[in-house]
């Protein structure tokens, strides 16, 4: 709705004309487009390409209430550095989210770290050779999935002669890489 009109008097003509306002007719009012920078958080190693990316939103009007959430993927699962995390979706939210508009595909790297294993130890016992060496079972825990890993390990016996309930105790252990998933993984003695 026209509010208000004036004429303008440029030639000198202005007094001999009349106009009113209200006159009416439609437009759009169209989103605005924003634009987002990522943010993507370093990640321990959990089996998924999942990542956490935050996004920093550019081009609200001031005084709105616009926030957003997003999916977003690594390019790959593995272990790594620098590698590349892409927003696949962004949702705005808030009061005022209809009044905007943004596209996805924003990208920024981060790593993903090394999960720790824990593990527990079964020694068995062994019959007197002058040694302290010992032999262990290791059962390990927090592996993702249905992953496996085995391990080598060297152990010793706090003493080398003959006794009961001698404390076993694992000197040194290594994952060992049969399935491509051991460097996935840390694992310390």
């Amino acid at each position: 709705t026209v509010d208000s009109i004036s004429l303008v008097d440029g030639t000198g003509d202005a007094d001999n004309y009349s106009i009113s306002s209200g006159q009416t007719d439609t437009a759009d009012i169209t989103a605005k487009t924003l634009t987002a920078t990522a943010d993507a958080a370093n990640k321990t190693y959990d089996g998924t390409t999942t990542a956490t990316v935050t996004l920093t939103l550019s081009g609200v009007i001031a005084g709105d209430s616009v926030s957003s959430t997003n999916g977003s993927t690594f390019s790959q699962s593995d272990v790594g550095t620098g590698i590349t995390a892409t927003v696949n979706s962004i949702t705005l939210t808030g009061d005022d989210a209809g009044n905007y508009t943004i596209s996805s595909g924003q990208t920024d790297t981060a790593d993903i770290t090394a999960k720790a294993l824990t593990y527990t130890v079964d020694a068995s016992n062994k019959t007197y050779d002058g040694t302290d060496a010992a032999t262990v079972t290791i059962t390990l825990a927090g592996l993702v999935g249905a992953e496996t890993l085995t391990t080598t390990e060297t152990s010793t016996f706090a003493q080398s002669t003959v006794g009961s309930g001698i404390t076993v105790t694992v000197d040194s252990i290594s994952l060992v890489d049969g399935t491509g998933d051991a460097d996935n993984y840390s694992i310390s003695s």
